[in-house]
């Protein structure tokens, strides 16, 4: 029995085996981390880029829309080849839109609501006051500012690193820009609220 207490001949695999899962999490952690820092740096360069192109006359056609599209589809799945890519893109006047809350209107009675009566500004022209300014999938006009979005659903490089229950992890990359002058930019209509 005596010899059995001081026999140290397994001692290494057990240390072993209790450092082990340490260092696997921690090590695939990093490397989970850094390709996903990757694939958002990727994705942020090329949505620059894109929003370069998307500034040309050209550029609000289908046609080049599409092909500006599909470039950055085709780099991203290069790092992820099953990822799947999606863009949205909302038009404003000016850079000082893109963060309002919603159409500038004279509130008088200061409730926070356009009510009957109180004039507001029709940025998007539909004829009716927006709690949210813009136009929804709007390459915009001359001079208008565009908010360009590309949202990344990508696996992860290893599914049981960092968190098991989450198999994906979504990377947005927003660029905004402003259309080219070549043309004059839509005036803003005055209209009153119902």
């Amino acid at each position: 029995m005596r010899r059995l207490l001081h026999d140290r001949t397994a001692a290494t695999a057990i240390e072993f085996a209790l450092a082990a899962p340490v260092l696997l999490i921690l090590v695939t952690g990093g490397l989970e981390l850094g390709y996903d820092a990757y694939v958002r740096t990727v994705v942020e360069g090329e949505m620059q880029r894109a929003s370069r192109s998307r500034t040309l006359e050209t550029a609000g056609d289908a046609a080049q829309r599409a092909f500006i599209e599909n470039r950055v589809r085709d780099t991203v799945h290069q790092l992820a080849p099953t990822a799947s890519v999606t863009f949205t893109r909302r038009s404003f006047r000016d850079y000082a839109e893109v963060d309002a809350p919603f159409e500038p209107f004279n509130d008088v009675n200061a409730n926070g609501v356009c009510d009957a009566h109180e004039t507001y500004q029709d940025l998007n022209n539909n004829g009716r006051w927006d709690e949210r300014g813009g136009n929804d999938e709007s390459d915009g006009n001359a001079r208008d500012v565009v908010v360009y979005t590309a949202t990344v659903h990508h696996a992860r490089l290893m599914p049981i690193a960092i968190n098991p229950l989450r198999r994906e992890r979504p990377i947005v990359a927003r660029t905004a820009f402003r259309n080219q002058p070549y043309d004059q930019q839509t005036a803003v209509i005055e209209r009153s609220c119902p």
